[in-house]
């Protein structure tokens, strides 16, 4: 196990005030790395959702994942965070005291100040696929800035896939969401799909990149993602989506070489299509 990586400024602050969590059944934690990137899960918030203590713990994950995907539609019923992560896999995120929370904060998760627990404000869920070494990213969350903690989700997402071994991972993400920022730091982003009727939003791509250490120890000591040169600027829109979805469809492949941006005609994809 590698010794600690060094951490941008952001991360060593939000470890002044976070710890790490696992929730899993006691049996799987064995496979997994409890010490990702040298930040400890220790064995107080090594929850395990099989337990009747587990259920306040549960209910913040909750809450959290209310907070940050209902306004999109897109919070999870608890049942979907144990048939589909607790039990297959794990939950992972950083969790911080009462005290050092804000009033709302505190208010929402229903702490007080003083109460002597842990509470969680992010969250990090990948899901094993067929294929070994893969996982499917399906949830990262994070109240980070409302607690002032910034880059938390980065941050959480870094540990998360290091503590489940994942040698890749794929995920969807919406064109023009904050997450697909987020998942940059980790690129460049395969394509494998830009328009995905599949999902409740079509407008989403797939993604994928790898979880070497290299790449994990690049994100979080703060380092900016390596762009590529683009062959292509595309429109986000279904049609011109759509179009280059077809190409991949023929055989083409593409990378995500850079941030969006906007023009007077909409948000744009910097991509490099070969084949």
């Amino acid at each position: 196990m590698p010794k600690k990586v060094k951490l941008a400024p952001a991360f060593e602050e939000a470890l002044k005030f976070c710890r790490p969590y696992v929730v899993a059944p006691k049996d799987h934690l064995r496979f997994l790395d409890l010490k990702p990137l040298g930040v400890e899960v220790t064995g107080n918030l090594q929850i395990d959702p099989t337990r009747l203590d587990s259920q306040r713990f549960l209910t913040w994950i909750e809450r959290l994942d209310a907070q940050t995907f209902g306004p999109q539609a897109m919070a999870m019923p608890r049942w979907v965070f144990y048939d589909c992560a607790e039990w297959p896999s794990a939950l992972f995120g950083l969790a911080a005291r009462p005290e050092d929370l804000s009033l709302s904060l505190r208010e929402r998760f229903e702490v007080a100040p003083r109460d002597k627990v842990w509470v969680p404000l992010s969250l990090h869920v990948a899901i094993p696929t067929v294929k070994p070494g893969e996982f499917f990213e399906h949830n990262v969350g994070s109240l980070g800035s409302e607690a002032g903690l910034k880059g938390l989700g980065t941050f959480t997402k870094a540990l998360g896939v290091r503590l489940l071994k994942a040698q890749s991972l794929v995920g969807a993400a919406q064109w023009g969401s904050r997450a697909l920022g987020m998942h940059q730091r980790f690129g460049p982003l395969e394509l494998l799909t830009v328009f995905t009727p599949a999902h409740s939003y079509p407008r989403s791509l797939t993604y994928r990149h790898d979880c070497s250490l290299e790449t994990l120890s690049r994100v979080v000591s703060g380092e900016a993602a390596p762009t590529l040169d683009a062959t292509h600027r595309v429109k986000t829109d279904d049609a011109s989506l759509i179009a280059l979805q077809r190409k991949l469809e023929r055989g083409k492949t593409a990378v995500l070489a850079g941030p969006l941006f906007e023009k007077a005609q909409g948000l744009y994809a910097p991509i490099r299509v070969q084949g």
